[in-house]
C-alpha cells in the first residue's frame, strides 16, 4: 500500500487521480480513466489497448459525435489539454470516457461487463464503432467475462458502484456480500493480474453510503493489490531464473 493512501480518510473528491504501485491507479470520479489511460499509453510506448469495463453503469457515452471542431481537439490534446478538457467536463464526463479513448486510437475492443438495465444505450454506438474499427463484447454474467480473451495489452477498468444494488438512489447502499464481491474478484483474477493497467473508480454517491464507499475500497483495493503483487513476484522470479541459466 502506498504509504500515503488511507482508504479510511477517502472522501468525495472530483479532483481524485492518485497513482498506487503496479500501475494502479484510483480515482472518484470516473472521467478521469481516460487520463490515466493515455498516460500510461505514453509512458508505456504508444500501445493501443483492449478494455474490460466492469461498471453498474455502460458509460457509453459520445458527446463528440456531431461535433467535427470538439472531435478535432480531442484528436490533438496532448496530455496537459486532455487534463484541462477533463477538469472542465468539456465533452469528457463521468459516463462519457470510453468513446473519447476509442477516437484517440487509444482502444481497439471493448469487453463490458454491466448490470445497468434502465433503457439507456447499451454499450458503444455502432457507428463508432464502425469509424474506429474498433469491437465491443457484451458480457451477460461473471461467468462469460471470466471466459473472455481481449488482445494483450490490457487495461481493466472497475467501478465500485458495480456492487451497489441501490445504484439509482444517489448515497444509498444495498451492497453486495463481502463474499460476493471477493468471488468476483477471484472469478476475473487473472484479467487482473494480466492487466498492463488497472484503473478503480470510488464513484461516491453511486456506491452507496459514504461509508458503503469505504468498506468497498478497503475490500477491493488491497485485493487487487496482492493479486498484482503476486503477478509481478512470479516475473521477477521468472527473470531471475532466465538470467542464471544464461
Amino acid at each position: 500500500m502506498n504509504k500515503q493512501f488511507d482508504i479510511q480518510a477517502l472522501k468525495p473528491d472530483d479532483a481524485l487521480l492518485f497513482p498506487l504501485e503496479d500501475n494502479l491507479w484510483l480515482m472518484d470520479n470516473h472521467k478521469w480513466a481516460l487520463l490515466a489511460w493515455e498516460r500510461h499509453r505514453q509512458q508505456a510506448g504508444g500501445s493501443q489497448y483492449s478494455l474490460i469495463h466492469a461498471d453498474f453503469h455502460w458509460d457509453g457515452g459520445d458527446d463528440f459525435s456531431d461535433d467535427n471542431e470538439a472531435q478535432s481537439e480531442l484528436l490533438t490534446a496532448d496530455l496537459d489539454k486532455l487534463k484541462t478538457m477533463t477538469e472542465a467536463e468539456d465533452l469528457i464526463r463521468y459516463d462519457s470516457f470510453i468513446a473519447p479513448a476509442l477516437r484517440r486510437g487509444l482502444l481497439s475492443e471493448v469487453h463490458f461487463y454491466c448490470l445497468q438495465d434502465d433503457g439507456n444505450d447499451v454499450g458503444l454506438d455502432e457507428e463508432l464503432l464502425d469509424q474506429t474499427g474498433a469491437q465491443q463484447f457484451l458480457h451477460e454474467n461473471i461467468q462469460d467475462l471470466a471466459k473472455a480473451k481481449p488482445r494483450q495489452p490490457l487495461i481493466f477498468d472497475l467501478c465500485l458502484d458495480l456492487f451497489n444494488r441501490s445504484d439509482d438512489k444517489e448515497y444509498q447502499g444495498d451492497l453486495w456480500s463481502d463474499e460476493e464481491v471477493v468471488k468476483f474478484l477471484d472469478d476475473v483474477a487473472h484479467h487482473i493480474r494480466m492487466a498492463e493497467l488497472v484503473t478503480i473508480s470510488l464513484s461516491f454517491g453511486y456506491s452507496g453510503t459514504e461509508d458503503d464507499t469505504r468498506h468497498l475500497a478497503k475490500l477491493v483495493i488491497p485485493k487487487i493489490q496482492a493479486l498484482r503483487a503476486n503477478t509481478r513476484l512470479e516475473r521477477d522470479q521468472a527473470q531471475a531464473a532466465a538470467s542464471r541459466e544464461i
